[in-house]
């Protein structure tokens, strides 16, 4: 029986015994789960291992959980490369979306983004903090990919020359043609995706100015969700 996965904030390191203050996690060990003392899980840190560990004990009603580390082994998937999603803000669900599917596919960084045809100016990062680690956990991911705060596509874009290593690309409607032997097989990506709607004529004219290369995956219009799916699919799946 597949054992359930869980992401924890402590290192584990060498550790063989953990005591985890979590009332979240106890929790839900406990209550969701109806796991008790004796119990397996598999948990993860961060740091691409992951580790069988025996419920030991849970103290404090729900404060925190003690376990008994097992064994550990690497993770099933862990990201090859730096690939940062900058998104354009969409409707709160698909955005939920969104997170939970570059997740799944590996991005390392998600960059919500205001966009001229943004209508949503907010995002709840905390949630989408949670989407993120629950996608981890259920995709058998050793990380868990940073949610960073909401930028304008000026300041984007200003990040991404900073990091001099990004390797830029913009998806577009109308852009050219998507080469993807065109891309390196190892360097940072830095992926820019638009609202619906698209990107604005001015939002295009700042993206060859900072001489972004702007490509489309096809002749046919694709929801912000989808087209997200698709370019993140070719990136990843490529290598």
């Amino acid at each position: 029986m597949r054992l359930h996965r869980f992401h924890i904030s402590e290192t584990v390191g060498t550790s063989t015994e953990l005591t985890i203050r979590s009332g979240e996690l106890a929790n839900q060990l406990r209550r969701v789960f109806r796991l008790k003392a004796g119990d397996s899980i598999v948990i993860f840190d961060g740091s691409g291992s992951e580790y069988t560990c025996a419920i030991a004990s849970f103290f404090g009603g729900d404060d925190g959980v003690v376990l008994d580390v097992r064994g550990s082994a690497r993770a099933r998937f862990m990201p090859q490369r730096k690939v940062w999603l900058f998104m354009a803000i969409v409707k709160k669900d698909n955005f939920e979306l969104i997170v939970e599917k570059a997740t799944e596919l590996g991005v390392t960084d998600i960059v919500p983004v205001i966009a001229e045809r943004t209508e949503k100016k907010s995002l709840n990062e905390g949630r989408l903090r949670k989407i993120a680690v629950e996608a981890s956990e259920q995709s058998g991911r050793g990380d868990v990919p940073v949610i960073h705060p909401i930028q304008t596509l000026k300041d984007a874009l200003i990040s991404v020359a900073a990091e001099k290593a990004l390797d830029p690309i913009v998806f577009h409607t109308e852009g050219g043609r998507f080469d993807i032997e065109k891309l390196s097989d190892s360097a940072p990506l830095a992926v820019f995706i638009g609202p619906e709607g698209g990107w604005s004529p001015d939002e295009l004219d700042m993206f060859h100015a900072a001489n972004m290369p702007v490509v489309c995956l096809g002749p046919q219009v694709l929801r912000a969700e989808t087209a997200v799916i698709a370019a993140l699919s070719q990136v990843v799946f490529r290598l």
